[in-house]
């Protein structure tokens, strides 16, 4: 060739070809679906992007792979469908120390009942209201018996032989014998208490006038001695 400039350029045109094609071979190679798999760190592998409810998976080239962080960790758990959050703490108190069991108050102890009246009855023979040997020694009798008394109780009766007006009358002499003579014989014992005198005749009888026993049975005082705490 007689122009050895241009014979050079025209070899190095051929070189700078001949390296794009290279590039070009090279580059393809790398981008090759049918071409070998890439092997360690470099290998294509799927993975988890996101996760929680934006959960999904990429395709990726280490080390551009997403990587699991402590933040990338669910803060809340999906059940059916919906978002749970995490249970509330319940802060558990100590039992209170168990108290004594209430103890039953005991009722204060009942009065002791009072024993009933004690009952005297005194016979008078008819249209009289004197004391007989037998009515003194029976009323002497229960009143030697008595401690104490609060009240005293006498009741003047007659049979219903005789009108209205005097058997009345003859009613409240029997009783005021009676009254008389408790307080001759029994004064202590009549000391603190109350003395009542209720007298009324044709009623109130013991048993019935058509007989001599019934009307003698009805001519009488009935004495009713009330002990302390006791009622008539």
């Amino acid at each position: 060739m007689k122009h050895p400039g241009l014979r050079c350029v025209l070899t190095w045109a051929a070189v700078v070809l001949a390296a794009c094609g290279s590039v070009e071979l090279a580059d393809r190679a790398s981008h090759s679906p049918d071409g070998p798999p890439r092997t360690g760190s470099a290998a294509t592998r799927i993975t988890q992007a996101h996760f929680g409810p934006d959960a999904r998976f990429v395709v990726c080239h280490p080390p551009a792979c997403p990587v699991r962080t402590p933040k990338s960790v669910p803060t809340s758990t999906v059940v059916g469908g919906h978002e749970a959050t995490p249970a509330a703490t319940i802060a558990v108190r100590p039992a209170p120390a168990s108290l004594p069991a209430a103890t039953a108050a005991t009722p204060p102890p009942a009065p002791a009942e009072a024993p009933p009246p004690l009952r005297v009855v005194l016979h008078f023979g008819f249209a009289s209201s004197v004391l007989d040997a037998q009515a003194r020694e029976a009323l002497d009798l229960a009143a030697t018996q008595l401690l104490s008394v609060r009240r005293v109780l006498i009741e003047g009766r007659t049979d219903s032989v005789g009108i209205a007006p005097v058997n009345h009358a003859l009613a409240r002499a029997r009783a005021e014998a009676v009254r008389q003579h408790l307080a001759a014989r029994h004064a202590r014992l009549l000391a603190a208490a109350e003395v009542r005198l209720q007298s009324q005749g044709a009623c109130c009888y013991a048993a019935s006038n058509d007989s001599v026993s019934g009307r003698a049975a009805n001519r009488r005082v009935e004495v009713s001695f009330e002990r302390d705490g006791g009622d008539l």
